[in-house]
Parts: C-alpha cells; sequence; structure tokens
C-alpha cells in the first residue's frame, strides 16, 4: 500500500499539472486557538461520516492541532460535491489512473471549494487519504512557503480560513487508482501564494 501512496502522489501531483504548491490559482490541491480533537469542551460535534470515510473528519482535525488551528466541521453540501462528481470516474486530463479534478465545484456553493483527491489500487479510506495528505508536510517549508516535492494537499488541510470538509469515497472501475476518495473544502485553500497558517 505504501508504493500505491507514492505513486498515487506523483499521479495527483500529475493530474493537477502543477507540483503541489501553493499557488495562486484555485488548485485546491493539491487550504486561533486549537480545539481538542478528542471530544473535549471544544471539539465539533461528531461527524455524520459515511462508511469507508469514519474518522476523516478526526484525522484532519488532528494535523490542523498540531499547527495550532482549530477544527473542521462536516459539511453534507461539500460531500455530495464530492459524491456527485467521484460517481462520474472521469480520467480524462493526460489520463493517470485516478479521478481528475472537479473544476466546477465551486458552483452553487456561497464560496470557493477547494479539492483534494486520493486514489488507491487496494481499499481506499478517508483515514488512509488524510495521512498520505498531512505526509507531504515533510514536504512543505513554512518559512519560504514553498515545495521540496508535492505538498498542495497538505496545505489545504491545515488551510488557516478553513472550516468545513465534506468527502466522497466510490470505487471506479477501469482505474489504476479506482478506490478513490474526494475532499472538498471550504472556503477553499491554496490561493494567492499565502502561508496556510
Amino acid at each position: 500500500m505504501r508504493i500505491a501512496t507514492v505513486l498515487v502522489s506523483a499521479a495527483l501531483a500529475a493530474c493537477a499539472g502543477d507540483d503541489g504548491a501553493p499557488t495562486t490559482d484555485d488548485g485546491g490541491d493539491g487550504d486561533g486557538a486549537s480545539g481538542p480533537v478528542d471530544g473535549g469542551p471544544d471539539a465539533p460535534p461528531p461527524a455524520n461520516e459515511p462508511a469507508g470515510l469514519v474518522g476523516t473528519v478526526a484525522a484532519h482535525n488532528a494535523a490542523r492541532a498540531e499547527v495550532g488551528l482549530p477544527p473542521l466541521t462536516w459539511d453534507p453540501a461539500l460531500a455530495a460535491i464530492a459524491d456527485a462528481w467521484v460517481r462520474q470516474c472521469r480520467d480524462t486530463e493526460a489520463p493517470t489512473g485516478l479521478v481528475d479534478h472537479n473544476a466546477g465545484r465551486s458552483q452553487g456553493y456561497p464560496t470557493y471549494v477547494g479539492e483534494n483527491i486520493y486514489g488507491a489500487s487496494g481499499q481506499a479510506s478517508g483515514t488512509a487519504a488524510t495521512a498520505s495528505w498531512v505526509a507531504e508536510k515533510a514536504n512543505y517549508n513554512y518559512a519560504a512557503n514553498s515545495c521540496s516535492g508535492v505538498c498542495g494537499h497538505y496545505t489545504q488541510v491545515v488551510w488557516r480560513e478553513t472550516t468545513k470538509v465534506g468527502c466522497a469515497i466510490y470505487t471506479c472501475p477501469g482505474l489504476r487508482y479506482g478506490s478513490t476518495v474526494v475532499c472538498n473544502y471550504a472556503p477553499g485553500g491554496n490561493v494567492g501564494g499565502r502561508r496556510p497558517y
């Protein structure tokens, strides 16, 4: 699975058409005081995550807590956008065996929506996807606000202004990395060349 994750990270960068670094466009790849992620008094209410995604919000919030950011909450509207997209199983942008990014993901939503995509040749999960994105922290240099590899998925996870996340999981037959997790974020991150936090 580790090899597939490395390959998927490379595929994600190719799919996004960049190196995963924070960008000035709406790439979304690869966006105060921290509340507890373990159910403490400031923790958000439990998410209504579907099967395969249970623990995804907690995994995001653990990464955010590491850098002093408030927790995200689950947004069913963002999850519905992700679900409608992933079920189309589109892989047309220089086919990589991975679902493409949804250029229209912000339509009908009140703010810009960021997006992270993860695929696995085995069974994907929301927690595995989040772990893969958070592992990109090793490639991010906060002082220089730059990446030494793919890091845009991580910077979206820890984008200060992002307050909501909604994800979907679906298996796309015929794609190399067909077991796919799509997470959408609002407000989306990786904009304006700004630091994520």
